[in-house]
């Protein structure tokens, strides 16, 4: 009886706690990713990833303290502003004392990690002390990046993809003393930064409507949607698919190319049978790649590596049980097509 409540008010404190961080806006959208970026290059250094796993329980626990320092972040520097946008705030109400609590807390861990990975290397403290840097300037006032146009949008895609997935890099190379190639480091650098300006220019142009009501200068708020989505879709798009696309021929895993072409089948399809078109950039709509970067790339290159070094098969399981709501959306899809398909077949 006991455990049983015990085990009820704890999966009930992690919801919340989870809502009050707001995790699942960033959990499997960018620490997929940035997984499958230390798969890749494990793979590139050909070794198993098994070998990986104490480094990438490092990676998420350095992170995700990041990650919940920015949400809280941003929502204490907002509260103002959301309230004037009509939008809730997790933080409205709190007391400073309790605010500046656990900001000190996320902030005094952050840097316990900072000087630990200065010990491993300058340069992996450098690649994670710059995500937190990046996102400060963006959302603490007198800088307030995020209200500056263009400098917030950098700012924003190099605090949650740029920095982070050079730190990815850097860790994993540094893990096995391996000196990755610098064509590598190029190509994940301008990927990560261009599929990060087109996620704010995708939030931006989401909440464009709110932004205005609330007298909040963005972007797409100085200079307007159409640019905004012409920027993303002739500019920023083609640049991302060059440097990812230069990524997947380095890697030269046959799985990593069959899983996209399964995603395009699966984006095809969507507009076939339900007229969901794949869009670049358009707001409050799903945006394509995102999909391929959170859910494909990863498990294909688990699967590829499994076929080499059989105990990274478990890597496999521990991926599902991370991001296995993602996983999930797109096989119910695949299912869902798959017998829309066969009923019209049998009639």
């Amino acid at each position: 009886m006991f455990q049983s409540v015990l085990s009820s008010r704890l999966r009930y404190f992690g919801r919340q706690l989870k809502t009050f961080v707001r995790a699942s806006e960033w959990w499997g959208y960018k620490f997929s990713p940035l997984l499958a970026t230390a798969y890749a290059t494990a793979s590139l250094i050909d070794t198993s990833i098994w070998l990986l796993l104490p480094c990438l329980l490092l990676l998420l626990l350095a992170l995700t303290v990041g990650a919940v320092y920015v949400s809280l972040l941003n929502d204490w520097t907002d509260r103002s502003i959301d309230a004037a946008a009509g939008k809730s705030n997790r933080l409205a109400g709190k007391s400073t004392a309790f605010t500046s609590l656990i900001l000190g807390l996320c902030v005094s861990i952050g840097l316990a990690f900072g000087f630990y990975f200065y010990a491993l290397s300058p340069t992996i403290s450098l690649w994670y002390l710059g995500a937190w840097i990046a996102y400060t300037l963006y959302s603490l006032p007198p800088f307030r990046l995020k209200t500056k146009g263009v400098w917030g949008v950098l700012a924003d895609a190099a605090g949650a993809h740029f920095f982070p997935q050079l730190f990815t890099v850097a860790l994993v190379s540094s893990w096995f003393d391996y000196t990755v190639p610098t064509g590598w480091w190029w190509a994940t650098g301008i990927w990560a930064l261009t599929c990060g300006i087109r996620n704010i220019l995708w939030h931006q142009l989401s909440d464009v409507a709110a932004d205005r009501q609330a007298g909040i200068d963005t972007f797409v708020t100085d200079f307007g949607e159409r640019p905004a989505q012409r920027l993303g879709q002739w500019v920023v798009f083609p640049l991302e698919v060059l440097a990812f696309g230069f990524l997947l021929v380095v890697l030269a895993r046959p799985l990593t190319l069959a899983a996209l072409l399964g995603y395009a089948g699966l984006e095809a399809m969507r507009w076939k049978l339900w007229g969901q078109r794949p869009l670049v950039l358009a707001p409050n709509q799903r945006i394509v790649l995102n999909e391929y970067y959170i859910t494909f790339y990863p498990l294909a290159l688990l699967l590829s590596q499994a076929g080499r070094y059989p105990l990274d098969g478990t890597v496999i399981l521990l991926h599902l049980l991370l991001f296995g709501g993602h996983i999930v959306v797109s096989a119910q899809n695949a299912y869902q097509i798959v017998n829309q398909l066969l009923r019209r077949l049998i009639r």
